[in-house]
């Protein structure tokens, strides 16, 4: 009884209720082999078969055939399953959470279909295969970028253990690749040219630099977030990173103090329209670009990264900063904080960082006052501009190697006026399959 090998097949043989069960497979390996027959026996033994998935069910059926038993109900009606593809694996992950369609994402999943085929049964593959993936991918990108991409597969694998139609993750059994860290800092001067150069991205990047919110969180600020009254904006946690982590066990409102410069900025665009005219509702910022209605782009329509991608560049290459990331303004404002004496904690709870707080520390909240008076504390010229990273890199793209470069900002650059930025926005099979779902 159990697993043998007969020419080029695996037989599985069991007992149940006196009756000798010997059966062909087509398992491939002694290990898949002895998979079905577990599933098979524990079948016969609850008396349910609609939940085998193909290869087992396949072998309950010509156990049947061959003994001219009458099929049991769950099998009368039985059709065969379509085999489980990295495809439909793909489609299931982004149905199960509207979360999961973000950029970043989706151009993972689609380097994932380009590299490990979209056809390919799920259930093939194996440790060794995703680490030659890993291996072949670290010719071309950065180890983060790796990362993500494995991250992802990996949650397409736990949706599909969910629904059931697996039993094994093998991206867990894989370590994180070291991650190049990211050493950048944005100087005050260097900061008021990108000003001067920055096109009609100039309000974000105002509250960018002078309160360290992600650029998501800024895209994504409606007037019902700002209290004027209190000088802080509130941000709900469905709003934040943080609030999105299913790793949190507890959610909170983030508030962000503003200091003079962001706050006469949101005072000035909420009377925009005149004293009698106070903006109470909607998204804080929309695009005013020059396009009034070109290829989906229109005046007021909500920020994406991919619309301020242009200005972006244009910017970096007026000031002759090659490599500068938007994401580097947080860096900025972090040590900047750090520079201005700014007590660990305090600057933790502004940019929304929580997992070195101590337990009394979880049960302490910060006033109002203490954090006002924390960012009205700041100073922000603290050096030259230092770029120890990666140049020429799109925030949300194909992280190409280089050398690493330090950019003083004094230093006369030359500017690089080649287009070498990676375009994200093609429309791929990828594409398609978002906005069939609705994303």
């Amino acid at each position: 009884m159990g697993v043998r090998m007969k020419g080029s097949k695996f037989y599985i043989a069991f007992r149940w209720k006196h009756h000798r069960m010997d059966t062909a497979t087509s398992a491939t390996s002694k290990a898949e082999a002895q998979k079905v027959e577990k599933a098979v026996k524990n079948a016969f033994r609850i008396n349910r078969f609609d939940h085998l998935e193909p290869v087992s069910l396949e072998v309950v059926m010509k156990i049947f055939q061959n003994k001219g038993w009458a099929l049991p109900a769950d099998l009368v009606s039985f059709e065969p399953r379509e085999e489980l593809t990295l495809l439909s694996a793909i489609s299931d992950y982004l149905k199960a959470n509207g979360r999961h369609r973000t950029g970043r994402n989706l151009y993972a999943i689609d380097r994932l279909a380009e590299y490990l085929g979209e056809s390919t049964p799920l259930k093939d593959f194996k440790v060794a295969q995703i680490r030659s993936y890993r291996e072949r991918r670290q010719e071309t990108v950065e180890n983060g970028t790796i990362n993500r991409e494995i991250s992802v597969l990996s949650g397409i694998f736990r949706v599909q253990i969910e629904q059931e139609k697996l039993d094994l993750n093998p991206c867990l059994m894989l370590k994180r690749l070291p991650e190049n860290e990211r050493e950048t800092y944005l100087s005050w001067e260097d900061f008021q040219r990108f000003l001067q150069n920055s096109w009609w991205i100039r309000d974000m990047l105002i509250m960018l630099y002078y309160t360290g919110m992600r650029f998501g969180e800024v895209a994504h600020l409606r007037w019902e977030m700002f209290r004027p009254e209190r000088r802080m904006l509130i941000l709900p946690p469905e709003s934040t990173k943080e609030g999105k982590s299913e790793n949190k066990a507890t959610l909170r409102p983030k508030r962000i103090p503003l200091r003079k410069e962001p706050f006469d900025l949101l005072m000035e665009l909420r009377n925009r329209g005149g004293e009698k005219v106070v903006k109470a509702v909607g998204p804080v910022f929309t695009y005013v670009g020059r396009y009034k209605n070109h290829c989906g782009t229109y005046q007021g329509k909500p920020i994406t990264y991919g619309m301020c991608r242009k200005a972006w560049r244009l910017a970096v290459q007026a000031v002759g900063i090659e490599g500068l990331q938007i994401k580097d303004l947080r860096h900025t404002w972090k040590t900047n904080a750090l520079e201005s004496k700014i007590d660990p904690s305090v600057r933790d709870g502004i940019v929304g960082h929580s997992g070195h707080r101590t337990v009394s520390e979880r049960y302490y909240r910060l006033s109002d006052k203490v954090l006002l008076d924390a960012v009205d504390s700041m100073s922000f010229d603290h050096g030259w501009t230092e770029l120890n990273s990666v140049a020429g890199i799109p925030e949300d793209g194909c992280h190409e190697k280089s050398d690493a470069n330090l950019t003083p900002i004094l230093a006369k650059t030359e500017k690089n006026q080649s287009n070498t930025d990676v375009p994200l926005d093609k429309k791929g099979y990828l594409s398609v399959v978002s906005e069939n779902l609705g994303g």
